[in-house]
This record gives C-alpha cells, sequence and structure tokens, in this order.
C-alpha cells in the first residue's frame, strides 16, 4: 500500500477512535455530576476506569476477536474474553476500594453486565464499519470491472469501424474518385466524436445523430446512385437526453457493409428514430443477399454481440433489442430508454 495512503488511512482511524472516547468520556463524566465527591477522587476514579475500559475493550476487539476468530480458535476467543471480563470486573472493583468478597458481589451484579454490554456495543461498531468497507469495496471492485468490460467492447466497436472505412478508402484509392478527400474530411470529424464524445458512459443522443449523419453522409457518396436511403431522424431532439455512445453506429455500418456484398444489386436501407417522452424507437432494415460472405458474416455478428454486451451493462429493464432475417431483408429494432440531465 502507498505511503501517503496508509498515513492518511492511520489518521482517519485516529480520529474516529479519538472521537468515541470523547463522546464515552463526557457521557461517563454525567454519572458523577452531583454526587459530592471530593475532586482527587473523581480524578482518580474517572481516570482509572477509562484506563480499565480502554485496555478491557482493545484487548477484546484486537485479541479476542480480531487474533482468535480471523483463525478460526472459537474456544480461545470465547475463553480470553472470559478473562478479560473477569480482570476488568475485579479491577473495576479494587478501584472502588471494595473488598474482595464484596467486590464479587457489586462485580457479578453491576460491573459484569455493563462490561458484557460495553464489549457488545464496541465489538458491533467494528463489525458494522468491516462490513461497511467491505461492501464498499466490493462496490467499487464491481465498477471498476463494469468500467473495464465497458472501454474492452467500446474498444471493440471503433476498430470494427475503422476498418470498414478504411476499406471503403482503399476501394476508393484504386478508381483515384475525386470525392475522396471530402471523405476523408467526414472520417476525420467521426474519429473526432469518438475520441472526445464516446469516452463517457453516456452522451447526448443529439450529438450522436449528428454523429451518425455524418456517417450516412459519407456512405451516400460513396454508394451514390446505387443507394436507396429512406432513413428519418427527429427534426428536433430534447437536449437534455442521454444515451449509450457508439451502439447505432454499429446497426449502419452492418447495414452498408451487408447490402454492397453484391456489387450488382442495389443496396436499400430504411427506417426511422423517433422519441416519445424519454423513450427511444429505432428500427433499421436493409436489403440482405443470399450470398453473404462468411467473413463478413462473422464480422457483423461480433459486432451485434459486443452491441448487446453493452446494452446488457443499461440494464436489461432498460431496453429490448430484437433482430431477423425474413425475405432478402435484415432488420434490427431497438427500443430504449433514454437518460435524462
Amino acid at each position: 500500500m502507498d505511503k501517503e495512503l496508509l498515513l492518511k488511512l492511520l489518521k482517519k482511524r485516529m480520529l474516529l477512535h479519538a472521537l468515541f472516547w470523547l463522546v464515552f468520556g463526557f457521557s461517563f463524566s454525567l454519572g458523577w455530576a452531583g454526587k459530592g465527591f471530593s475532586w482527587q477522587y473523581i480524578f482518580i476514579n474517572y481516570v482509572g476506569n477509562l484506563v480499565i475500559y480502554a485496555a478491557y475493550i482493545y484487548s477484546t476487539i484486537y485479541f479476542a476477536y480480531g487474533y482468535f476468530v480471523p483463525r478460526k480458535q472459537y474456544v480461545f476467543s470465547l475463553l480470553s474474553f472470559i478473562v478479560l471480563l473477569l480482570c476488568a470486573t475485579q479491577c473495576t472493583a479494587w478501584l472502588y476500594n471494595v473488598s474482595n468478597e464484596q467486590g464479587k458481589i457489586i462485580g457479578l451484579q453491576n460491573f459484569l453486565p455493563f462490561y458484557i454490554f460495553l464489549a457488545a456495543f464496541t465489538l458491533a461498531l467494528k463489525i458494522a464499519r468491516g462490513a461497511y468497507l467491505s461492501l464498499q469495496k466490493e462496490i467499487e471492485l464491481k465498477q471498476d470491472l463494469v468500467n473495464q468490460k465497458e472501454y474492452f467492447l467500446r474498444s471493440q466497436i471503433h476498430p470494427h469501424f475503422l476498418f470498414n472505412t478504411l476499406n471503403n478508402f482503399y476501394g476508393l484509392a484504386l478508381e483515384k474518385s475525386d470525392a475522396l478527400p471530402d471523405l476523408m474530411i467526414r472520417l476525420s470529424n467521426i474519429l473526432r466524436h469518438q475520441i472526445y464524445n464516446s469516452e463517457s458512459s453516456y452522451i447526448s443522443l443529439e450529438k450522436e445523430v449528428n454523429y451518425l449523419n455524418d456517417y450516412i453522409e459519407l456512405e451516400k457518396i460513396r454508394h451514390a446512385e446505387n443507394l436507396s436511403f429512406q432513413f428519418s431522424f427527429p427534426e428536433t431532439i430534447p437536449q437534455n437526453l442521454f444515451a449509450i455512445p457508439s451502439v447505432l453506429i454499429v446497426f449502419f455500418e452492418n447495414a452498408f457493409k451487408h447490402s454492397n456484398n453484391v456489387s450488382s444489386e442495389l443496396v436499400e436501407i430504411s427506417g426511422a428514430l423517433t422519441i416519445e417522452g424519454n423513450e427511444m424507437k429505432f428500427y433499421l432494415e436493409n436489403s440482405y443477399p443470399d450470398k453473404i460472405f462468411s467473413k463478413h458474416e462473422k464480422e457483423s455478428g461480433l459486432g451485434l454481440a459486443n452491441v448487446r454486451n453493452r446494452l446488457a451493462l443499461w440494464g436489461e429493464e432498460n431496453y429490448s433489442l430484437t433482430t431477423g432475417k425474413a425475405n432478402g431483408n435484415f432488420s434490427v429494432s431497438l427500443t430504449m430508454k433514454l437518460r435524462k440531465q
């Protein structure tokens, strides 16, 4: 553990212990008020009792409980607690100048129940604090795993898109297309979005739609007259609606990729994105030629699997995703609750 962190934890623990004894000492002092004892008697008994209490509490917590229980030596733990309990009651009896026989009676009747309660109370505090710290650590570990998983899944989606786009550029470069410079500028805008806007867990739906429009325009230029594209976005999108970034782009990537596997066929893509309150409905359908290369089939399957995994992090109760193939078409239907901020 880092030395600075260790010192910070030690200071925090010392502060908690000091606060406990401050409250405990003040509460104990109230019992001496108005009793008519001399200040010397009060001081000796007050300080003496606090020393006994401290020795008893820390011995119980860190020895009888803290040493034996983690090692599953429960018999020794119980025996050591009984010894500490009897020693504490006897010391308190001696402090009050009670004779041996009277000390036994008074200790059993008064001090013994008090020390049992004191041990139970302090142990309950320690166990509760330990349970809270364990729960907090477990939550942090789970959150770290979720963040790592989300980052890993997202990192798989981005290269998937980049690979498809560079393949497109390769074909256009062979053709020496004049559209290539404009496509490169659009790609720059898209990559800038992925680098700066998709690092968070949520993104403004408005920004995500703008990102999709950039990608679609890029594909429109590449396909030109070979494309039949009929997809509608809402005219206005509330700025306070947020969604998971880089999910919808995968559906469009696959739609263009699959539709273009047979170059002689028309690329047909249609669908719509609508918003009702804080719920988004997305539907996309594209032509799906019967002759599909197995390599492309495998890549699209990986992309959709990653999307499903990312949506699962959103919570199964917050989305519904269905896909299907029928009559030479592939369709995707996604309903998802949006986050309001």
